[in-house]
């Protein structure tokens, strides 16, 4: 059995050899949320993304964006 781990929740979606794309949600087991597909003999193990070590910093060449883009006034 292959075992995958995924960041999504709670459902996953993936591909068979056939070529049919599988929904299969994970629900929690053991601890974790997982789930086999029978279809395809796969264990997906959900792992909560961690945070990056790197700092991500607002460039200074980009302005700001300000303003409501759902009103609909951006007919110039």
């Amino acid at each position: 059995m292959r075992t995958v781990y995924v960041a999504e929740y709670p459902a996953i979606q993936h591909r068979h050899d056939d070529g049919r794309i599988v929904t299969v949600r994970l629900k929690r087991r053991e601890g974790t949320f997982r789930v086999v597909c029978d279809g395809c003999a796969t264990e997906f193990i959900y792992r909560k993304p961690a945070p990056s070590r790197i700092a991500h910093f607002k460039s200074p060449l980009l302005p700001s964006v300000k303003g409501n883009w759902d009103t609909g006034d951006d007919e110039h």
